[in-house]
């Protein structure tokens, strides 16, 4: 597993049990149950498995955008550096 220098704090509601059982298993390993948590996670959603769709340049925009009263423009560096935008931009482009 990679070490990422940012991580983002989330909340999930899981069962009283399964978090005791959780907590359990990460002290057998000596880890923390957030580290152990996020090893598991890892193991089932893969980073090298899976990645956004590539989006192709330049992206058109969608007929029905004109009706917005207020343009929005991202560069091209700005769709690169942020491939979830460029995904849903990208929604409803041919080829």
């Amino acid at each position: 597993m990679q070490t990422r220098t940012r991580k983002i704090q989330t909340a999930f509601r899981l069962d009283p049990a399964l978090v005791s059982r959780l907590k359990l298993k990460a002290r057998r390993e000596n880890k923390s149950l957030n580290h152990f948590v996020e090893e598991q996670l890892e193991k089932v959603a893969p980073e090298n498995e899976l990645v956004w769709p590539k989006v192709k340049f330049p992206i058109q925009p969608y007929p029905g955008w004109i009706d917005m009263t207020t343009d929005i423009h991202f560069t091209k560096e700005d769709l690169e550096q942020d491939e979830r935008l460029a995904y849903i931009l990208s929604k409803g482009q041919r080829g």
